[in-house]
């Protein structure tokens, strides 16, 4: 016989509520001689709990605790796993979202240091289509040649006036065509009006006085010749030296940087030969016969698109200027852009230092001694390329600052940080123009401030 038991449970204790035998179906296990209960009890009947036995008064004692069964323990095994497995979905998605969140810092990160290098805005299609204005129509009848005023290894510089105004023009002989046609689309990229580059008057072709083709290129006059043949003349006072210095790196920055119908310009021959100087001190880039577009590894030179990987640069340039890495062949081709931009920041570097070397307001009162080139105390006026290679590339020899410089002036130690910093042997450790631009900006009221 069966016997039953139904009982409450309230507050941890057990109270009975009902006993009595019955006859099993055969659905509930009541073989056991003891009246344990088998499962939790019921919250839903108001905590009732259901014990069954087999033999006479088996029912008497009840326990007040219950033995899970089987199916209990096995959903209580599902109940952990589920939460084990949550827990490794929580854990999962975590690591997930600090990895996105960890590459999305430095993705943005890399995108701030780098994106001189690689600009989305500049792909083939930017290079190949930058908007360029129309070459002015020129009246040849109305340019009149007046005299010589220099001249280069690709043309010859020309005094002249156009219609009662004074202009310099740029001959091309019939051979050099190539470095006219790309000085004459550097000048006709959209926004190269600028007050620190020569503005493109005209450009138009004649026979010259032997009878051969020649090609010209009108530009703004500037009276006071190049930069090295005015340091050769005269000295500078300090304000002299900042306005020169700080006109060259604003161009430089400009050719540098990139807009939306702007591509970025090497310049690739940056001397004090082709800086021109204005009447108000100031001065303007020139000779444009080498610069290219560039952005990252391709360049635009003639009108074709080109890969520096695949078609290396050649290594142009005025030799006494030109960078360890170019003198030594050892330019970065995967990324031109930047390798190229790092070589006209180095070539700044020196014509900074050409201008310093000129200011007499740094010989506190002593003789400013003559104009030197780059160099040109240690390998003479005409050096050869192993002589450059020697002492720039191997011993990274560097022109000298005068002893006399005032080294307690903030100024002064500003200016030599910011030169030493253009001509860096590691041409990734170079400044950029635009952080040259602004370390400059701040010399003259350095200069006011700690004068005397």
């Amino acid at each position: 016989m069966h016997t039953l038991r139904l009982s409450y449970v309230i507050k941890g204790l057990v109270k009975p509520d009902h006993a009595g035998c019955w006859g099993t179906s055969g659905e509930v296990d009541c073989q056991s001689s003891n009246c344990t209960s088998t499962k939790k009890p019921s919250k839903v009947l108001n905590n009732t709990m259901f014990c069954c036995c087999l033999g006479d008064f088996c029912n008497v004692n009840v326990t007040d605790g219950y033995v899970p069964s089987d199916d209990d323990n096995t959903e209580i095994d599902l109940r952990k796993a589920d939460q084990g497995n949550q827990t490794i979905v929580v854990i999962v998605v975590v690591c997930a979202l600090v990895t996105v969140f960890f590459a999305a810092v430095a993705l943005v990160a890399y995108r701030c240091m780098v994106i001189p290098r690689f600009k989305p805005g500049l792909d083939s299609a930017h290079l190949m289509e930058a908007p360029q204005m129309q070459s002015p129509t020129l009246d040849l009848d109305s340019l009149k040649m007046q005299e010589m005023i220099g001249k280069g290894r690709y043309g010859t510089v020309c005094k002249g006036s156009l219609n009662d105004r004074t202009v310099a023009v740029k001959i091309f002989a019939q051979h050099h065509h190539l470095y006219y046609a790309n000085e004459k689309d550097i000048y006709k990229l959209f926004r190269m009006d600028y007050p620190f580059l020569p503005r493109l008057i005209g450009a138009d072709e004649r026979v010259g006085p032997e009878g051969r083709r020649e090609w010209l290129l009108v530009l703004t006059y500037a009276p006071r010749g190049s930069l090295q043949s005015q340091l050769r003349m005269g000295t500078i006072d300090w304000a002299g030296l900042c306005r020169m210095a700080q006109s060259i790196t604003r161009a430089l920055a400009f050719l540098h940087g990139e807009e939306k119908n702007k591509p970025c310009i090497a310049h690739r021959d940056l001397t004090s030969q082709n800086v021109l100087v204005k009447d108000d001190g100031s001065c303007m880039l020139c000779d444009f016969g080498f610069a290219i577009r560039i952005s990252g590894s391709k360049y635009i030179r003639n009108g074709e698109e080109q890969h520096a990987e695949t078609n290396s640069l050649a290594e142009v340039g005025t030799l006494r200027y030109m960078a360890p890495e170019v003198l030594e062949g050892a330019l970065n081709l995967r990324d031109c852009e930047s390798s190229l931009k790092q070589v006209d920041v180095y070539a700044l570097g020196l014509i900074l230092w050409e201008i310093a070397t000129r200011c007499s307001d740094l010989y506190q009162g002593m003789n400013v001694p003559e104009y030197k080139m780059p160099y040109e105390a240690e390998v003479g006026v005409h050096p050869s390329t192993e002589q450059m290679q020697v002492l720039v590339a191997r011993h990274k020899a560097r022109p000298l600052f005068p002893d006399i410089w005032k080294a307690s002036n903030p100024a002064v130690r500003a200016l030599k940080e910011t030169i030493e910093d253009c001509w860096d042997q590691d041409a990734e450790a170079r400044l950029t123009a635009v952080c040259v631009e602004e370390r400059l900006n701040e010399l003259p009221m350095l200069w006011d401030r700690h004068k005397g």
